[in-house]
């Protein structure tokens, strides 16, 4: 059973590989948009030590035998626009767990505690993104509480149309 804590930054490495994990799901779905995986497994560490120990985001790690095998990271935000009401909210960046620990608690365990630190810093709501062909988050978001807001859509152009028509230069 894994145990729960907020990383440090000699968890970065363990994170990085974690995340290759996930990235590598993202890749298949869209090679176009995420990045090919990396020769040095450290090549995302300043990343994901944006959110290691800072006093508007932190990063909670799932830990088994010594081992990483899960993380979330969570960032606070203070929005205040005039179209909008203000609103101090939360953001998950990513959710990982490694492949031999889905589907048995983990990133639900990681989604409470994120829940609960960002209660804790007096956010009213904790918001993320889930990309369209990831089915198993979305049924673990909606199980958590999570509903639809908005769906983000995307037109890809070729390449030769992204100059404006005079600019041909």
């Amino acid at each position: 059973m894994p145990v729960y804590r907020e990383a440090v930054e000699s968890d970065v490495l363990a994170i990085c590989l974690v995340g290759e994990e996930i990235n590598a799901i993202h890749r298949a779905a869209y090679p176009s948009i995420f990045a090919g995986a990396p020769e040095d497994p450290s090549r995302d560490a300043a990343h994901w030590a944006s959110s290691i120990g800072k006093p508007s985001a932190t990063t909670f790690l799932a830990e088994e035998a010594g081992q990483i095998v899960g993380f979330v990271n969570v960032t606070i935000h203070d929005e205040s626009h005039s179209l909008l009401r203000p609103l101090r909210f939360a953001r998950v960046g990513s959710v990982g767990v490694s492949a031999g620990h889905r589907g048995q608690g983990v990133g639900r365990s990681l989604m409470q505690h994120a829940e609960a630190w960002a209660q804790s810093q007096g956010a009213t709501e904790l918001r993320l993104n889930v990309w369209a062909f990831n089915s198993a988050a979305m049924q673990l978001y909606r199980e958590l509480g999570y509903e639809l807001r908005s769906h983000q859509l995307a037109k890809v152009f070729r390449a030769e149309a992204l100059y404006l028509p005079n600019d041909r230069s």
